[in-house]
């Protein structure tokens, strides 16, 4: 249980499931090839569609903070929710949600996958020499 947990915990710190390391991003939408602590390369599956699941994840999650956050912002304001202002708010952050959580949807669908498939000595083949 508690690898399950510290795999979860690195994915949604954008760090690398197996050894924990940081800079798995070049930027806000690039994923590096491999982590560069530890040489696990992150599409870990055979085709470009690797990630397809992680974008699934991506608008669950979006989905989900939009509805917690509303029922939050209706129970709190109840009698006389904001109707209005709940509108012009929520359609603009679920528009720019899934690009909010696009780097934590590939970590966590990595940790994810590690969780199910652990990682193999032969996956790391590309580890920095460190001597």
């Amino acid at each position: 249980m508690k690898r399950i947990f510290q795999l979860a915990f690195r994915g949604l710190t954008l760090r690398c499931p197996n050894c924990g390391g940081g800079g798995l991003f070049t930027s806000w939408f690039h994923l590096r090839q491999t982590c560069p602590t530890c040489g696990l390369r992150l599409e870990r599956g055979e085709g470009e569609d690797y990630f397809l699941g992680a974008m699934m994840f991506n608008i669950v999650l979006a989905e989900l903070v939009f509805g917690a956050g509303l029922v939050i912002w209706i129970v709190a304001s109840w009698p006389n929710p904001p109707w209005d202002l709940l509108e012009y708010i929520g359609i603009p952050f679920m528009i720019v949600a899934p690009f909010l959580f696009y780097p934590v949807s590939k970590t966590v669908w990595l940790a994810f996958d590690v969780m199910f498939r652990p990682v193999r000595p032969e996956e790391l083949h590309h580890a920095p020499h460190r001597g």
